[in-house]
C-alpha cells in the first residue's frame, strides 16, 4: 500500500475544504 500518497491526497482535500472540519483539525 502507498499510505504516503493517500495521506497527502487527504491531506490536500482537507485543506482544499472538501473535508469536515474535524478531519481539518486532526492535521
Amino acid at each position: 500500500r502507498v499510505t504516503g500518497t493517500s495521506r497527502v491526497r487527504f491531506r490536500q482535500m482537507a485543506l482544499r475544504g472538501e473535508l469536515p472540519g474535524i478531519v481539518k483539525s486532526s492535521w
